[in-house]
């Protein structure tokens, strides 16, 4: 047979010399292109550990908002615990409280409860809320517990006295509502911890100071 030309020699050369460096050019591509997602994906791990950090954040803070409204709710009744010589309208300790107040029942109901708010276990902060005696409430169990946040890793209740001026971590006067009531909730998720601080006035105080002068 006749050999090959010089010709078509230089021909097949060339196309050899082509795949080969679209192989390169190929394996470089590829080369950018995974650099380029270990970079996206970096990011797009910190954007979701920013969105749960938020998120939690948000629940932290949600569940103080409704603390301090609940708190402002705070009636100048007896708890159920009172005797005539011991006449108790709200008992406060470093980590839990208690106090009569309006509270939901229902969609687009309310009515006066007696409450507890406390840790019940499994790092969970509860409401507690328990019908009043001779308040007509059937429909009711006798307590009713409801979570309000869980993760938690400390609770911190502070009680201000209006006729001293001063803060305490507990209050057990007869026959008087804190002026005010601050504390902090901090809880934990993913190694990570969030805490909400949070204040509420106690409207009824003030008109109970003013009553007594």
């Amino acid at each position: 047979m006749p050999s090959s030309t010089p010709h078509q020699a230089a021909r097949r050369g060339a196309i050899e010399g082509f795949a080969l460096i679209d192989v390169l050019v190929g394996l470089a591509m590829l080369g950018v292109i995974s650099a380029l997602m270990i970079v996206f994906l970096g990011q797009a791990r910190t954007m979701v550990r920013i969105e749960n950090a938020s998120q939690m954040q948000m629940e932290v803070d949600a569940a103080t908002r409704f603390l301090e409204a609940a708190l402002g709710n705070a009636e100048a009744l007896p708890l159920s615990q009172s005797t005539p010589d011991d006449v108790i309208y709200f008992s406060g300790a470093a980590d839990r409280l208690q106090f009569n107040g309006i509270m939901a029942i229902g969609f687009g109901s309310s009515a006066l409860r007696q409450v507890s708010i406390l840790p019940t276990g499994d790092g969970r902060l509860s409401i507690v809320q328990q019908p009043r005696r001779g308040d007509g409430a059937r429909d009711m169990p006798e307590n009713r517990t409801v979570p309000l946040i869980g993760g938690v890793t400390g609770v911190r209740f502070e009680y201000l006295d209006g006729s001293k001026g001063s803060w305490s971590a507990d209050w057990k006067l007869d026959r008087r509502l804190p002026t005010a009531i601050r504390f902090r909730i901090s809880t934990a998720r993913d190694g990570a911890t969030y805490t909400s601080d949070g204040f509420a006035r106690l409207s009824l105080a003030n008109l109970q100071g003013e009553s007594g002068r």
